[in-house]
Parts: structure tokens; C-alpha cells; sequence
């Protein structure tokens, strides 16, 4: 593995501060105590706005889209969320670094990691590469904010990652650090996490509320780490709501996520019992296509028609390719997905990849190219 050493730890940040928690009164179902506080780290509630998504328009489907790409600039996105509770746990335990896992143009290091920095802790990164582990990874999206804030950041190969696991290799190397390292799971995807999106629900409530309208019919996500996923089936469950939860997974199997929610209830006192299991919480379906992060034609095609017609730009590993899915989906389900009724996209973030993306996007020829001439008129001084 090749190390790249960040700035020395230095005192200050931000100084972002803890604030107390309220949970929301149906949480109160979970026998787990709830998280105490939270750091402020996102711009909350996100909006919401009716979005006319050609495939689900034909569908007969009112298509909505909660831009949680825009809970703020460098800490965007659905992991944001998770922070809030997930830094604010470190913080209490005087952590004296924070160290997180992921892809090698993973959202969620680079939001841990400007989120560490900004609360004055020394962020530690292990990125998973299909290239050299000696060979510099470069300045490319996430990339970039993650070293400008000073990570330190390490390679891991694709078949190491594989071998060993995420959960081993960030526990091997946190225990190599002094002071007191604090470990984020890969995606900050946790019991602890996922509070996040237990708070998310209670804030769509307070939203469609003041809008004098009904709780959507539908929610759907895109899947990579199953963190999301797990806070929004069971905080739909336990507020009540008959809301159908579909989650479309950009990586591993639909099993392996039902797998993750089911563990991460029993951490937060779900009962099964009473609740059932997570089969009946929420539809997961696949759609890797080729592989994570590696997007067809077709998927980059529709990602580039919905930036055109829609002006929201969706990213190729996780939004695009969640909301791609869902409409192959929607379209074989009929009796599921009906005529008139409401469906929420929960756009997740990602934007700050694309940078990463260009030569795909150019080899797809998805994006106009050229130039246009300035035209030019004659005037009378």
C-alpha cells in the first residue's frame, strides 16, 4: 500500500458544536436508546419540487425529488445525515482522528473527511482502486477535496479489498493509530447512521404537512451501502406510513442489503415481531447493470436526457443509476407502481465524481459537443 501523508492535526475548524437531539415520538417504539446529540453539518430541510421525468411521466407516475445533493457544498449528500450523529459520537469520545473506507472516488470519504477537518480532527482514508497501489491516485473529483483538506489517504487494491473485507481492514489500521481513533463504517452505514434517515422521515413529514398534501406513495433511492435504505424503510414503518419503499442497489445483491437493514434493526430494537422482517419494509431490486461504478451506454444516456430536460444532474454510481433502474422497474410493475399515484426520488448527491466520468461521457457521445458561433449584428455609432 502506498501512503499519502496529510497536514499535521491542527487545532480549530470550524468548531462546529453538538446540539441536543429530540427524536421523533414514534421512535420511541425502537427499544434502543436513541442518539443524544448531533452535529449541525447539513442546510435542513432539503427542498422538494415536482420533477417531470419523461419514463415515469409516461407511466402515468407524479414524480417528485427531495434534493438531498443539496444539503450543502463540500459535505453534500445523503451521508451528511449520517454524520450529524456519527461525528457527534466522536466528539464526545474526544476522538483524535477519524478514519473511513470506500471506493476510490467515494462520496462518503469525501464528505467524512471535509467534515473531519472542519471539526478540527485528522482525517484518515483507505480508498479501494482498480489501479497500481504505488501509482499517485491524482486530484479528480472527490479526490481532490479529500487531499486539500489534508487526508491521509492510503491505497488498497480491489483483490485485497475483497479478501480481507471493509470492516477488517479499517479495524487493522485504526488500531495502528495513536490517541484515540474513531472508526466510520463504510458508507456510515450503522445503527447510529441510519438515525439520520429516521430523522429524514420525520422531517418529509413536517414538509407534506405544510403542504396540505398526503405522504407519497413512494420512496425511492439508490443503494450502495444499505445505511440510507435501513433509516428510511424503518422509520416509514415505524411512523405508520403505507408508503412504498424501493430501493434500487448499484452494487452487491438484493439479499445482502435485506441482510444489512435486518441487522442494523436488531441494533436498533426493531421488533420483528411487531414489524415483521425487512422483506416486508421495503423492495430492493437490482440494478448494478454491468458492475458498480461501470455504467452503459444507455444509463449514460438517460443520465445526460434528465440533465437536459430536467436541469438536475445526476451521477452515474449512485443517483443515475438508481433512478435509471427505477424506471425499468416501474414500467414491468404496473399493479406496484400506478397509474396517479406520487413517487419521491430521494437524490442522494454525487455530483462531485463526474469530473472523474468525462472520458465515458465522451465515449457515449451522450453530451452535445462543439461550439456555436457568436452572431454578430452591424450598429450605427
Amino acid at each position: 500500500r502506498l501512503r499519502f501523508s496529510g497536514m499535521e492535526r491542527q487545532e480549530g475548524g470550524l468548531h462546529l458544536e453538538r446540539v441536543a437531539y429530540s427524536p421523533p415520538t414514534w421512535a420511541s417504539r425502537l427499544l434502543a436508546a436513541p442518539p443524544r446529540e448531533r452535529v449541525r453539518l447539513g442546510n435542513f430541510p432539503t427542498p422538494i419540487h415536482r420533477w417531470s421525468v419523461a419514463p415515469l411521466e409516461a407511466l402515468g407516475l407524479r414524480c417528485f425529488v427531495k434534493r438531498d445533493d443539496a444539503t450543502g457544498f463540500d459535505i453534500s449528500g445523503n451521508k451528511s445525515r449520517k454524520l450529524e450523529f456519527l461525528l457527534a459520537d466522536a466528539l464526545a469520545r474526544r476522538a483524535t482522528a477519524i478514519v473511513t473506507i470506500g471506493g476510490i472516488q467515494s462520496n462518503h470519504c469525501r464528505a467524512t473527511a471535509v467534515a473531519a477537518r472542519q471539526l478540527g480532527i485528522e482525517p484518515h482514508l483507505i480508498l479501494r482502486t482498480t489501479e497500481s497501489t504505488s501509482q499517485d491516485p491524482g486530484l479528480l473529483g472527490n479526490l481532490g477535496y479529500e487531499r486539500l483538506v489534508g487526508s491521509t489517504v492510503h491505497l488498497v487494491s480491489k483483490s485485497e479489498y475483497q479478501r480481507v473485507g471493509s470492516g477488517q481492514l479499517l479495524a487493522d489500521y485504526t488500531a495502528t493509530l495513536p490517541g484515540r481513533p474513531y472508526a466510520v463504517p463504510v458508507g456510515g452505514s450503522n445503527a447510529l447512521g441510519a438515525w439520520g434517515y429516521l430523522e429524514m422521515i420525520s422531517e418529509l413529514e413536517a414538509q407534506v404537512k405544510a403542504r396540505g398534501k398526503p405522504f407519497p406513495d413512494h420512496i425511492v433511492l439508490a443503494c450502495g451501502s444499505g445505511g440510507t435504505a435501513a433509516g428510511i424503510a424503518i422509520g416509514v414503518r415505524l411512523a405508520g406510513h403505507r408508503t412504498v419503499v424501493t430501493a434500487i442497489g448499484v452494487c452487491d445483491t438484493p439479499q445482502i442489503f435485506y441482510d444489512h437493514i435486518r441487522d442494523t434493526a436488531a441494533e436498533l430494537g426493531v421488533s420483528t415481531a411487531e414489524f415483521g422482517e425487512p422483506e416486508s419494509w421495503l423492495r430492493i431490486y437490482d440494478g448494478q447493470g454491468v458492475g458498480y461504478a461501470q455504467s452503459t451506454p444507455d444509463e449514460l444516456r438517460f443520465i445526460a436526457q434528465t440533465a437536459a430536460t430536467t436541469g438536475v444532474v445526476l451521477d452515474p454510481v449512485y443517483s443515475g443509476k438508481g433512478l435509471y433502474g427505477f424506471t425499468k422497474v416501474a414500467a414491468a410493475n404496473p399493479g406496484v407502481y400506478r397509474r396517479g399515484q406520487s413517487v419521491l426520488f430521494i437524490h442522494t448527491g454525487g455530483g462531485m465524481a463526474l469530473s472523474s466520468r468525462t472520458a465515458e461521457l465522451v465515449q457515449a457521445n451522450v453530451v452535445p459537443g462543439g461550439t456555436a458561433p457568436l452572431p454578430r449584428h452591424s450598429s450605427k455609432l
